[in-house]
């Protein structure tokens, strides 16, 4: 459950990893969406990320949103977010045993850890659909930074390392 993004220390779904042939991380991007959608006044999503997909698939190593080889490392997790994940994984797995007071427990720390990983709030709205539209909703109003960080804006920060 949520193992690649554990692994890749992605913090909301969907998002991607280009990993080539030998294995390397070539790019990270969250957000991505290969068609805009709305919901209400909420924008989110792009048109040009399945074209940028085709071009590594067609170009490869030539590919102008290669990543150059070894020049991305994963973010590592902070001590809180490290304890955050385990705790999601505790909540996890108490409510495929039924436990929902320890599973609701080990949901709102893993939240309070680790405040920017949308998957631990997902996941625990995913047991109650009916709430999940207005739950997701409230925390979007209460973002203080975008809901999916830019392409260009992902581009330009590693383009800096």
């Amino acid at each position: 459950m949520h193992r690649v993004s554990a692994l890749y220390n992605l913090v909301n779904v969907p998002s991607a990893v280009w990993i080539d042939e030998q294995g390397r991380v070539r790019r990270i991007d969250e957000g991505t969406y290969a068609t805009i959608h709305k919901m209400g006044e909420f924008e989110f999503g792009r048109e040009d990320y399945a074209p940028m997909v085709a071009d590594w698939v067609a170009q490869g190593e030539a590919s102008e949103y290669l990543k150059p080889a070894g020049s991305l490392e994963i973010a590592q997790k902070s001590a809180d977010e490290g304890r955050a994940e385990a705790a999601f994984v505790l909540a996890s797995h108490f409510k495929t045993q039924g436990d929902e007071a320890r599973a609701e427990r080990y949901w709102a720390m893993a939240q309070k850890l680790n405040k920017d990983s949308w998957n631990y709030h997902r996941q625990d709205w995913a047991y109650t659909p009916e709430e999940a539209g207005a739950n997701w909703q409230k925390k979007v109003e209460t973002l203080e930074k975008p809901y999916y960080k830019p392409i260009e804006e992902i581009d330009s920060a590693e383009g800096e390392e």
